[in-house]
C-alpha cells in the first residue's frame, strides 16, 4: 500500500501496524545516525534504540528514544498538520534538538544517573512529574533555554537533558 495515494480519511482507518512504515528508510533516520556520531564524538558508547511510537519520549528506565510514527512518511507528515496544526520535530532543526534532549533521558536512564550525589545536587531531586511545582523562568539565565517555551524548566531531568548533547 502506497501512503501517498491514500486520503485522510482512508489513512485515519488504518492501524498503527497497517503504516507500513521503516525506520531505516525513514526520512528522520539521517538524523538519528547524525545523533549516534555525536553521541561517539562525546565519548559515549551508547547509542540509543530508536523505534516509532505515537510521540517523542524515552521510556523510564529504559535507553531507547521514541520517535513519532508521523516522521515516517511525508503523507503522515501532511496529515499531522492538517490534524493537529504542527508537526513537531517536522525540520531537521527541531527534530535533532528533540533527538538530542530525548537522548540525555536515555543516558540517565542507562546509567540510573538520577540517583547520583552530583546530579542530586546539579539538577533536583527526582520527583513525580508535576508541571505545577516547576515555574518556567523564560529570561533567566540560570535556566537552559534549548528548547521552545520554556519545556525543559519543568522538572530537573529535562534540565539535565537540555544541556548534555548540544
Amino acid at each position: 500500500m502506497e501512503l501517498g495515494s491514500l486520503s485522510d480519511d482512508e489513512l485515519l482507518k488504518l492501524r498503527f501496524s497497517d503504516l507500513s512504515i521503516d525506520l531505516p528508510s525513514s526520512e528522520i533516520f539521517p538524523l538519528i545516525e547524525q545523533l549516534y556520531a555525536e553521541l561517539t564524538s562525546k565519548g559515549l558508547q551508547l547509542q540509543p534504540q530508536c523505534y516509532f511510537a505515537d510521540e517523542w519520549f524515552s521510556p523510564e528506565g529504559e535507553s531507547c528514544i521514541a520517535v513519532p510514527f508521523y516522521l515516517g512518511h511525508a503523507r503522515l507528515r501532511r496529515l499531522e498538520q492538517a490534524m493537529m496544526y504542527e508537526v513537531e520535530g517536522g525540520s531537521d532543526d527541531w527534530a535533532l534538538k528533540i533527538l538530542r534532549h530525548e537522548a540525555g533521558h536515555a543516558v540517565m536512564h542507562a546509567f540510573d544517573l538520577h540517583k547520583r550525589r552530583k546530579t542530586i545536587e546539579t539538577f533536583g531531586k527526582k520527583k513525580d512529574y508535576d508541571p505545577d511545582a516547576y515555574v518556567n523562568r523564560v529570561y533567566s539565565k540560570r535556566f537552559v533555554r534549548h528548547l521552545d517555551d520554556g519545556y525543559a524548566q519543568s522538572h530537573p531531568d529535562e534540565d539535565f537533558d537540555e544541556v548534555g548533547f548540544r
